[in-house]
């Protein structure tokens, strides 16, 4: 028998100001990894949820806008591999131990006025 992930992505619009719709979310459908955009987070936000670690990345000009976050399970064992910070892309990826191999996830944010062919 083997192991399955519960992956899900949300489009936040301010993740902060929907925490408790957000976790029940988790709880209720056992998700194990969060692909978040729009998390509205900056320098000075400071957002946890039990049983969870949550990797970000916020818009270079620090103001709550845009954003992205990897939202994984405590029992993950990950590590962040990237983080993008432009005004065209903020992104988050992390690798994670899973069997046979590792694997690795990423959310991102692309403000809807810059074209995603033209990041990088």
């Amino acid at each position: 028998m083997s192991a399955s992930l519960r992956i899900a992505l949300w489009n936040a619009n301010g993740l902060s100001s929907h925490r408790l719709e957000f976790q029940t979310f988790l709880d209720m459908h056992q998700i194990d990894i969060a692909l978040v955009s729009e998390t509205h987070f900056t320098s000075r936000t400071v957002f946890r949820l039990p049983r969870y670690t949550v990797d970000h990345t916020i818009p270079p000009d620090d103001t709550a806008h845009g954003g992205a976050a990897v939202i994984l399970r405590n029992i993950l064992r990950h590590h962040e591999l990237l983080s993008v910070q432009t005004n065209a892309l903020q992104a988050t990826a992390v690798r994670f131990e899973a069997l046979p191999w590792p694997l690795t996830v990423s959310a991102f944010y692309c403000p809807p006025r810059h074209y995603p062919s033209a990041v990088g």
